[in-house]
C-alpha cells in the first residue's frame, strides 16, 4: 500500500522583486517624505497602533498615514499614480497564475515608517481580499513580516506531537523592492526594526470586483 502525506488548500501568496526598484524607490522616498512634511495627523504605530491614536510628530513608535476614515490614502493621491501603474503588470501576472481573469482594482493605499524599535501588531485586513506590502527601504536587521497560519482551529487542536503542531508562523525577510501579495485574511504582524536607519513601507489593499478596474 502506498501513503503518502498530501498537504491540502495551500494559501496563495506573491512575492516578487518589482523591476527598476532603485531609481523607483528614490522616486517614492521622496514623495512619503513630502506627505510626512505636510500631514499634521499621522497614525502610530507599535502598542500604538490597536489604540487608533494619532499624533502631528515623527514619533519614535512609527507612523502612517493610514486614515480610512478621511480617505483612500495613495489611491486618491496623483503623485503615486506611477507607483500602481508600476505594480499593475506583476499583480495581473499573480492572478493569472491563479486562474483569475477578472477585474480589480486597488481600493486604499497608505505609506508606513518604522524608526529603530518600531513594529506592527498582529491584525488582518478582513473583509477585503487580497492585501499588499511594498517595501522602499529595509535593513538587514530586523523588520520581518510574520504570517499566522490561518487553521486556527485545527491548530489548536491538533496534538502537540504532530508534525505541523506549533509551526503555525512563517517569517520573511523583506528586501528593498519587494513586493508581497496574500489573502486580506491572513493575520500578519512585523518583528522591530533593530536598524538606526529607519524602514519605509507602502501596504494597500485590492477588492476584484465588476466595476472598472483601476489598474491599467
Amino acid at each position: 500500500m502506498k501513503n503518502i502525506v498530501k498537504p491540502l488548500f495551500p494559501v496563495p501568496t506573491l512575492e516578487a522583486i518589482v523591476d527598476n526598484y532603485e531609481e523607483f524607490n528614490q522616486r517614492l522616498l521622496v514623495e512619503i517624505n513630502d506627505i510626512f512634511d505636510s500631514k499634521e495627523n499621522r497614525r502610530l504605530l507599535s502598542h500604538k497602533w490597536n489604540q487608533f491614536e494619532f499624533s502631528n510628530k515623527r514619533e519614535e513608535v512609527g507612523y502612517s498615514n493610514f486614515d480610512p476614515l478621511v480617505d483612500n490614502g495613495l489611491v486618491d493621491n496623483p503623485k503615486f499614480n506611477f507607483f500602481f501603474e508600476h505594480l499593475a503588470t506583476t499583480i495581473n501576472g499573480f492572478f493569472y497564475q491563479l486562474d483569475y481573469h477578472g477585474r480589480w482594482q486597488y481600493l486604499n493605499a497608505w505609506a508606513a515608517v518604522y524608526p529603530k524599535g518600531a513594529w506592527v501588531p498582529e491584525h488582518d485586513h478582513r473583509p477585503l481580499h487580497w492585501s499588499a506590502a511594498y517595501y522602499v527601504k529595509t535593513q538587514q536587521e530586523g523588520g520581518e513580516i510574520i504570517f499566522t497560519d490561518p487553521k486556527e482551529y485545527a491548530l489548536s487542536n491538533e496534538p502537540e506531537n504532530t508534525m505541523w503542531r506549533g509551526n503555525n508562523r512563517s517569517a520573511t525577510k523583506p528586501t528593498d523592492g519587494m513586493l508581497l501579495v496574500f489573502p486580506s485574511y491572513l493575520k500578519h504582524q512585523t518583528t522591530p526594526n533593530l536598524s538606526d536607519d529607519e524602514r519605509v513601507i507602502i501596504s494597500f489593499n485590492i477588492i476584484t470586483a465588476d466595476e472598472p478596474s483601476r489598474a491599467p
